[in-house]
């Protein structure tokens, strides 16, 4: 039976309309082989357009239509279910878009005509060749499994918890709350990071629909989107919490003392510990790797201790298997090894640290009870604060953390509180503070007495030593005729009409006028004894004495987070940051369907930024996997014709999304719909033109090209 081919033009107001001979369009589109009508509409996106295309498809036995209008990006979906509720198959339809590729590109009414004729022409010879297809539907788990239980974590968590659905919240440390529940006071209203997660911590541990399991790691994952099974083993407590009360009885009788981690080793711990002061579970654990008593060595000790016999060693490990439709990967953060930048001392001076080791310095909670004192338990006289310590610089990092400049000004700010007459150095190459609140508390913290700003071409280029019981801080100064980028010159103003780079102290001080044709920049200057910020020198070194020193490491991915990808089959960059499946359209979605990645897992965040991730990533879940309904699958996939496909499994491995397998049993390469996206890349790629991408065949394709090509 001859096709019976329906050609709708829309005129989108003015868009189209105006810009072609409309008219024309119609009447050679009406001559196509196939077409039994070309109609005019005003706006066929309107309620009466689409009830004039399902009347047409009803009445006029339509079985193919074509739409010459917008970008099929936004009305694709719509123009589909008109001709599926008409009763007419969803992919008997072709979209051309005479819009944005036409009538929005080309100003010559002439040349606009012929383009639509031709993008119309090769529509029809397309959709001639258009196969039925069906949407297939598979059953989905609702339940989710977050992996990390840091503020990101919980707040993805908190937001899955709905009706008929579980949480499962893996922690592989023994509490909840990550990073960020160490600190004491986070910027940029120094509120009280503890007090501002306590609400989400009990609710996370009460809450009926989310499990939480700590000390806990995931082994395994199989399957696909709607259907995950993940290993999970949790790790022995030792410790029944139903029977703890948190009373630290156990505690002090232990023998054992070891480093630390909570508090950046800085500290000694015992074998059974709380890992801070309010952590939550409000119950200890035990090392196994430190205990004597899995030492061979005969201790029960905490055992003893005990009035509420909730010591238990004989409590063994756990390997649990979850159903889950989606996964959450919030494993958050870990800081650059300093000590791979032996520059800085870190590790060989003592009184040098890291920004995490300073938090817990400041912490009422921490092994100081937040008194700042060096190690010889004198107060600092003299603190420097080095900005993007191993990051912006080729030699290690590249990217910008984004938070570093904003938590070293609260460094000096509570430095300031706790020691008035404390002199402070702050050395930075750039301030970055984003969000709309840092920087008015920049310039609230910046206005205390005895804070020095130094800038410096690249932290990274500073020599840290020892010297005389002192740190001695080398930092390279240049005068002004070598170093382009700071402007040395004297006060008043500088007028510039040629390309250059020049670092100011504030671009919004810049007057620009035109001055005989060309653009003048007029900006500020001042001489060296006045820009305390531009250190104006001889060129060499200057040498800064200072009692301690606090870096800020640039942010990397968690240190095991290549062996949780490739458990997930993702990929990380070159900084330990998992790959979002797009920075900017999808920054929480990854290129494997029903897995996301959401906070410094994805890349440095703020904990505002972090958050959202979290409700953002749990959002794309709940409007998919919605409970005792099914998961629809895009019928657009890949298929293997199972007579051609020799077994070469060549395939396999240009799959970026892990959806073609090979079936050991017919020897063949299989498709699995569930992971599909249709790229079509294992089509192009398969030397026996084995693999057809269903609903772009090679027929349909050859087809189009041949409508815009042939005379």
């Amino acid at each position: 039976m001859a096709e019976q081919i329906g050609v709708y033009i829309c005129e989108c107001g003015p868009n189209i309309k105006d810009a072609m001979n409309i008219d024309d369009v119609a009447d050679f589109a009406q001559q196509l082989d196939g077409v039994i009508f070309a109609r005019i509409f005003r706006l066929l996106c309107s309620q009466e357009g689409k009830e004039l295309i399902a009347k047409d498809v009803h009445e006029q036995g339509l079985t193919r239509v074509v739409i010459a209008a917008c970008s099929p990006k936004e009305h694709e979906h719509t123009f589909r279910k008109v001709i599926s509720d008409a009763g007419l198959n969803p992919y008997m339809l072709q979209i051309v878009n005479i819009r944005e590729q036409c009538s929005w590109v080309i100003k010559d009414k002439g040349r606009a005509t012929d383009l639509a004729k031709s993008m119309i022409k090769a529509a029809v010879y397309r959709v001639a060749h258009h196969a039925a297809l069906e949407t297939k539907e598979i059953e989905a788990q609702p339940d989710v499994l977050v992996v990390g239980a840091g503020i990101t974590g919980m707040s993805a968590a908190l937001t899955l918890a709905q009706k008929q659905r579980k949480v499962y919240l893996v922690e592989r440390s023994p509490c909840l709350g990550g990073k960020v529940v160490r600190y004491e006071e986070v910027f940029p209203n120094l509120e009280c990071a503890p007090c501002m997660l306590e609400p989400a911590l009990d609710e996370v541990l009460h809450h009926e629909r989310i499990e939480v399991l700590t000390l806990s790691e995931i082994n395994e994952v199989l399957g696909f989107y709607g259907n995950f099974i993940v290993k999970v083993t949790k790790k022995s407590r030792l410790v029944d919490m139903q029977a703890c009360i948190g009373c630290r009885a156990c505690i002090e009788p232990c023998p054992v003392e070891v480093s630390d981690e909570y508090n950046e080793s800085l500290a000694k711990r015992k074998a059974i510990y709380f890992p801070f002061a309010g952590a939550l579970p409000n119950a200890p654990a035990i090392d196994k790797e430190h205990c004597l008593r899995f030492k061979s060595q005969e201790c029960d000790l905490c055992q003893k201790a005990c009035q509420f016999a909730a010591i238990n060693y004989e409590e063994t490990d756990q390997v649990r298997e979850l159903n889950v439709g989606a996964i959450v990967v919030a494993t958050g953060f870990d800081l650059f090894d300093v000590k791979n930048a032996s520059q800085f001392g870190y590790g060989k001076i003592e009184n040098v640290y890291t920004s995490l080791e300073f938090e817990r310095l400041l912490s009422s909670t921490g092994h100081t009870g937040g008194e700042i004192l060096k190690k010889d338990g004198q107060v600092p006289e003299k603190v420097a604060l080095i900005h993007c310590v191993g990051s912006r610089s080729k030699k290690f990092h590249e990217h910008c953390s984004g938070v570093c400049c904003s938590y070293l000004v609260k460094f000096a700010h509570l430095l300031k509180q706790k020691f008035p007459e404390v002199s402070i150095v702050d050395i930075y190459s750039d301030f970055c503070l984003p969000g709309k609140q840092t920087q008015k508390s920049f310039n609230d913290f910046s206005k205390e007495q005895g804070v020095e700003f130094v800038r410096v071409n690249d932290t990274n280029d500073l020599v840290i030593s020892e010297v005389d019981g002192k740190i001695s801080v080398k930092y390279p100064v240049s005068g002004a005729q070598d170093d382009k980028s700071l402007e040395k010159i004297t006060a008043g103003l500088r007028d510039l009409s040629v390309d250059m780079v020049v670092r100011l102290n504030d671009t919004n001080d810049l007057a620009i006028n035109e001055v005989d044709g060309k653009i003048s920049f007029k900006y500020a200057g001042s001489g060296a004894q006045d820009d305390k910020s531009l250190e104006k020198g001889t060129a060499g070194l200057r040498d800064l004495s200072v009692d301690m020193v606090v870096l800020a490491p640039a942010i990397v991915g968690a240190v095991d987070a290549q062996v949780l990808a490739q458990m997930l089959d993702l990929t990380t960059d070159e900084n330990g940051f998992f790959n979002e499946e797009h920075s900017k359209l999808s920054p929480v979605s990854t290129t494997t369907e029903g897995i996301f990645i959401v906070g410094c897992a994805q890349g440095p965040q703020d904990i505002a930024g972090s958050v959202a991730q979290g409700q953002a990533a749990a959002g794309k879940i709940l409007s998919r996997l919605v409970p005792g309904e099914k998961l629809t699958l895009d019928p657009c996939t890949a298929e293997v014709d199972e007579d051609l496909c020799s077994g070469c499994k060549t395939c396999i491995g240009v799959c970026i999304y892990n959806a073609v397998c090979y079936d050991e049993e017919k020897k063949r390469a299989a498709v699995n719909e569930a992971l599909c996206r249709g790229c079509g890349v294992c089509v192009a790629t398969c030397p026996s033109a084995a693999i057809t991408g269903k609903h772009f065949t090679d027929e349909q394709i050859l087809q189009e090209v041949k409508g815009v090509l042939e005379d």
